[in-house]
């Protein structure tokens, strides 16, 4: 492998994390929650006492656990794709998980940069306190 092929895959894996987050921050701006950042973004008085509806704080939840379920198949079953399409499934998978902490105020750590065994065990850590929160995140625990 040369140095060409070293740039064009740091390109290629600039361009699968950017789109994404480009994106968002262009729905945020659009939908006008651009003074917020999912797991740190000022909350309101009303947002801390818990009178606000979760699906006025982002997306519905019922949204946000089925994407996060279906990402978390994507993560569990792409070993076979390129090291690019991992890193962004599981970019993508933490954007949700911090979103949906954020949502249930759940404590998290994934907005630090750690990475390897460190992050994959935040990122376990997370799920169970979800799921303790009543997301259901694996096809397993669904009824019906």
């Amino acid at each position: 492998m040369d140095k060409n092929d070293v740039r064009l895959t740091i390109f290629a894996a600039g361009i699968l994390v950017g789109v994404p987050l480009i994106a968002r921050a262009v729905q945020d701006l659009r939908s006008g929650r651009s003074d917020e950042q999912p797991g740190r973004g000022r909350r309101s008085q009303a947002a801390d006492a818990g009178r606000v509806a979760p699906h006025l704080r982002g997306i519905p939840l019922e949204q946000l656990a089925g994407d996060l379920r279906r990402l978390r198949r994507a993560v569990a079953t792409d070993q076979q794709r390129s090291a690019t399409h991992q890193l962004a499934n599981r970019v993508a998978y933490d954007q949700l998980l911090m979103q949906a902490c954020e949502m249930l105020d759940v404590r998290h750590d994934l907005d630090k940069t750690t990475a390897g065994p460190e992050r994959d065990i935040e990122r376990i850590r997370v799920e169970a306190e979800l799921e303790r929160a009543g997301i259901v995140l694996s096809a397993a625990g669904r009824s019906g």
